[in-house]
């Protein structure tokens, strides 16, 4: 049994996809699955016994993905040498309220069933980051994964569509692999408290510029307090870009008196 152990562990690479549970009731069917080696002593590992088991719950389910969690250790079927590595499902039930489930599998060639149980946990998807990513950065698509998280653990404010995350930048340093709050992200600064900016006044047939101070930091489209370097006066501006504002008062207000 040992080597069959051995095999277990270094050839299975099926993911295991499950699906949610509605009433309880006996099932009889059967799969095919992939021949886990040649000769005596093949077996049907956890992985694709779970997968067999979410197909169960998927067809009463509408699709909705679930996790299956076996009860115990060692959840694998032995196929007999001359037998074939096909699932027969004897029996299945399941509770839709707890998610716990009873399912009797076998294949061709063996003598008894074998018993699994455990529980479905319903699942849904969330974008979260594949690495760290610093406080300013603009996240880009390369830098957004995916992940299964239990279904309705992570409501409302938190970010359930990737395309609210790209063109963004934290607000702060955050970690890989945790979903993220709306406010844990925001548009990226292109001006920096305290830092020079171009002040751009506009009136007919006269565009006038000057050097300003951001007296606060501001996104694209942002309005901040920008102080004319030469006269002194602050005055409100609309963020146009890097470094570059746009006075919303009159062009008089940046020249110098």
């Amino acid at each position: 049994m040992a080597s069959l152990r051995t095999l277990l562990l270094a050839g299975l690479a099926t993911a295991a996809l499950a699906l949610p549970m509605a009433g309880m009731q006996p099932v009889a069917a059967q799969t095919q699955v992939a021949s886990m080696g040649g000769g005596a002593g093949r077996i049907i590992g956890e992985r694709e016994v779970a997968r067999r088991i979410a197909e169960l719950v998927q067809q009463r389910n509408g699709g909705q993905p679930v996790d299956i969690h076996f009860h115990g250790m060692d959840n694998i079927i032995e196929v007999p040498a001359a037998g074939q590595a096909v699932l027969q499902v004897e029996s299945f039930s399941f509770d839709s309220r707890s998610g716990r489930f009873m399912a009797s599998l076998t294949t061709p060639g063996r003598t008894e069933a074998v018993r699994f149980s455990g529980r479905a946990q319903a699942v849904e998807s969330l974008p979260v980051l594949k690495n760290r990513v610093a406080a300013g950065e603009t996240i880009t698509k390369s830098d957004i994964e995916w992940i299964r998280v239990p279904a309705g653990r992570y409501g409302g404010g938190y970010i359930d569509r990737i395309e609210d995350m790209i063109g963004q930048a934290p607000r702060r340093p955050l970690a890989a692999g945790r979903p993220l709050r709306t406010t844990d992200i925001g548009k990226p600064e292109v001006i920096t408290k305290n830092g020079m900016v171009t002040m751009v006044a506009q009136g007919p047939g006269l565009t006038i510029t000057t050097t300003g101070r951001a007296m606060e930091a501001g996104s694209m489209g942002d309005v901040i307090q920008v102080m004319n370097i030469q006269s002194k006066k602050t005055v409100q501006a609309t963020v146009i870009g890097l470094n570059q504002v746009q006075v919303i008062t009159a062009p008089s207000i940046l020249v110098t008196n």
